[in-house]
């Protein structure tokens, strides 16, 4: 019976053992162990550890980061959150803890630290041994040159008898790191002790020691003629947010051992390059009365349980102004350009900020430069203030300027005589030029003395047509002029001007032209001598400005028809003509609703080039040349003002800007100004572009582009 039991008890010790702590399922970890602030950028940068279940680096894209801030957290924007991993991981200091009792094969165990540990570390990780048996050796200093400690402290180590302190000596390690010193801690254990008869320091006050200062503990255990306690190993090991490793294979030798720890350090370096870089962007936040920001993070994974860390980051609170540094007077209309200039002052780089200029609210120009040229001529004529920003790279708001600038922006006209003589007689057409983009009133034609300019006197209206040219037809020049004038002599001369009156009688003209000076003839009647005994007044045709028809000539039977006809003609020209004003009025007046929460995207597609861009503003112009938002290249199918999304009424819009000009949506040809709703998913051709309209979300679009140009 004796026989058998030794039989039982050495096939068990012969068979291969696995320890069930050891296959028992582990976690990931997340330590969040520095955090310094950058004041040129404003942010907080975080080193902190992340490992998976497996002990390696958790893959860029498998998890999400939370970030929250202050004593009761908030979150923060993820926007504003970046996390990366770190290919270089800072410099870290490590506790070697080494077992030397007798059951130990150092020689191997050494040569395993020598040949793998030590040379995966960086050349400014700093590392001390601490050592074991029945007694703790004294700490040796911190070394960078790793060499160095192998040479002076592991070289012909000897091992020794008797019971074992790794418990103490774990607790010796956690407690012997530097004062006040930032960076990384971490202890590597390699041991094959357990708890025998000495009465050692408790694993609660181990963990309890490591958690305060964050130090990780990485335990590498093997099975010799002693045993590990398996099972807390592991559990000090999880405690601490580190990874253990256990060799239990038996029967075994020093060489096995020694191959095993060999491979156990090989991935203890792995492990320790499981780091990432958190970057927050620390704009509106608050220290405390200790001059810290709080930052919880929440890392959810994939394959792990949700982890967490907080950590203390101290904060600087920075200034910023931005002022105009250009005087500008609101009663002087602007016809053509001027620079408006800003002063910005600010704790952060130039790098790290960007001056946004708005016009009515809307973004008109961000980037680096510091001056805005507004230019009369691409506006609608009328009043516009002008407001700056100071943004950092996340486009938070630093700084507004402490006024708005108000302008006046006034269009000119070019005004001329069809034909173009200087002496006027007969009937004259008058014609007025303006900016087609722009829906005009009715231009008013004055004339007046050059000798009295006070004289002014409307000779008529000219309406804009869609090409923004207004005409005007004068029959008989010389006898309005007699009229408006009856004492007018030969030698006279007459300034004749168009304007388009302001949208209040106090406000300045929203466009006006350079006069035409003229001479007329005078007619017959206005020179011939008059009796003074008899006032016969001179027969002076009546002014009308347009082309008088011969009415006599027509027969009488096409009158009605004729009337019907021109009737509905002019109902659908004032018709189409409204409806052009409304949608250029749309477009050039965006109104006060918010854009959607749901963002989305214009992806520009040209051939298998893709580019895509975020409307985040109300008013996003599209066509060739660099001027527009959306810029489609040098396509001559394409307008320089070709087309316009726009968010009005809560909805998304898009219309030509040009009378002439077609676009194809959705495979449909639409001409001319008129308003398309835009619906997810909406293809716009423009020439030999494809703009595809979608949500933020939908970042390919290659499954959904219907269109094949």
């Amino acid at each position: 019976m004796r026989f058998v039991r030794r039989c039982l008890f050495l096939l068990v010790m012969l068979l291969p053992v696995s320890l069930a702590a050891q296959d028992a399922p582990r976690t990931g970890a997340f330590v969040a162990y520095q955090c310094t602030f950058q004041a040129e950028t404003n942010t907080a940068q975080i080193n902190a550890v992340l490992m998976g279940s497996d002990g390696l680096p958790i893959p860029t894209g498998t998890y999400q980061v939370a970030v929250s801030a202050g004593d009761t957290p908030q979150p923060v924007d993820n926007t504003r959150v970046k996390i990366e991993r770190l290919e270089e991981r800072p410099p870290l200091q490590m506790i070697l803890v080494l077992d030397i009792t007798d059951t130990v094969p150092i020689t191997e165990i050494v040569n395993a630290v020598s040949g793998q540990l030590f040379p995966g570390l960086g050349a400014q990780d700093k590392v001390a041994l601490l050592t074991f048996s029945e007694e703790i050796a004294p700490l040796t200093q911190f070394y960078t040159d790793k060499g160095r400690l192998v040479s002076d402290h592991m070289t012909d180590l000897l091992v020794l008898g008797g019971d074992n302190r790794l418990y103490d000596s774990l607790l010796e390690a956690v407690s012997s790191f530097p004062a006040n010193t930032g960076g990384r801690k971490v202890v590597v254990a390699i041991t094959d002790s357990g708890r025998r008869a000495l009465v050692q320091a408790a694993d609660a006050d181990i963990v309890k020691a490591a958690n305060r200062e964050k130090i990780q503990l990485y335990p590498v255990g093997f099975y010799s003629r002693d045993r590990t306690d398996d099972a807390a190993l592991q559990a000090l090991a999880q405690a601490t947010s580190g990874y253990s490793w256990l060799y239990t294979e038996t029967p075994n030798s020093r060489a096995s051992i020694g191959e095993a720890v060999s491979k156990f350090l090989d991935e203890t370096v792995t492990t320790l390059n499981s780091e990432v870089l958190i970057t927050v962007n620390m704009q509106g936040q608050t220290p405390n009365s200790s001059g810290l920001v709080p930052l919880k993070i929440d890392i959810s994974t994939n394959n792990d349980s949700s982890l967490s860390d907080t950590v203390n980051c101290p904060f600087q609170t920075l200034q910023h102004t931005i002022a105009f540094n250009t005087d500008i007077d609101p009663a002087e209309p602007i016809t053509s350009t001027v620079d408006i200039g800003v002063t910005v002052q600010s704790d952060l780089t130039s790098a790290s900020t960007k001056v946004v200029f708005r016009v009515n609210d809307e973004i008109a120009q961000s980037g680096s430069s510091t001056t805005y040229t507004f230019n009369a001529a691409e506006r609608y004529p009328g009043y516009y203030t002008i407001e700056a920003q100071l943004w950092d790279t996340n486009n938070a708001t630093l700084a507004t300027t402490e006024t708005k600038l108000r302008l006046y922006a006034q269009q000119q006209l070019a005004l001329r005589v069809v034909g173009d003589p200087t002496v006027l007689s007969g009937t004259v057409q008058f014609e007025v030029s303006s900016n087609p983009a722009y829906a005009l009133p009715a231009a008013q034609i004055t004339v007046a003395p050059v000798q009295n300019p006070a004289g002014v006197v409307k000779l008529g209206d000219a309406v804009f047509q869609q090409d923004g040219k207004a005409t005007l037809q004068v029959d008989n020049i010389q006898g309005v002029i007699d009229q408006l004038y009856p004492n007018r002599l030969p030698t006279d001369t007459y300034e004749i001007s168009a304007a388009v009156p302001g949208a209040t009688p106090g406000d300045p003209k929203l466009a006006f032209s350079s006069p035409l000076t003229v001479t007329l003839p005078v007619s017959e009647q206005a020179s011939a001598p008059t009796d003074t005994a008899v006032t016969t007044p001179v027969p002076v045709p009546e002014f009308v400005p347009s082309v008088v028809e011969r009415i006599s000539t027509i027969d009488d039977r096409w009158v009605a028809p004729a009337a019907i006809i021109g009737l509905v003609a002019l109902n659908l020209l004032l018709s189409r003509l409204i409806r052009r004003r409304r949608v250029l009025k749309l477009i050039n007046t965006p109104d006060n609703y918010d854009l959607s929460p749901q963002l989305m995207n214009i992806t520009v597609r040209r051939g298998d080039i893709k580019q895509s861009h975020t409307l985040t503003r109300k008013t996003v112009n599209v066509g060739r040349g660099s001027a527009n938002d959306i810029n489609l290249g040098d396509d001559p199918n394409v307008s320089r003002q070709h087309g316009v999304i726009i968010w009005r009424k809560e909805k998304w819009f898009y219309t030509n800007r040009k009378p002439e000009t077609v676009t194809k949506i959705n495979g449909k040809k639409i001409r001319g100004l008129q308003l398309v709703e835009l619906e997810p998913v909406t293809e716009i051709e423009i020439g030999q572009t494809l703009l595809v309209f979608h949500s933020n979300a939908q970042q390919d679009v290659s499954d959904f582009i219907k269109t094949n140009l």
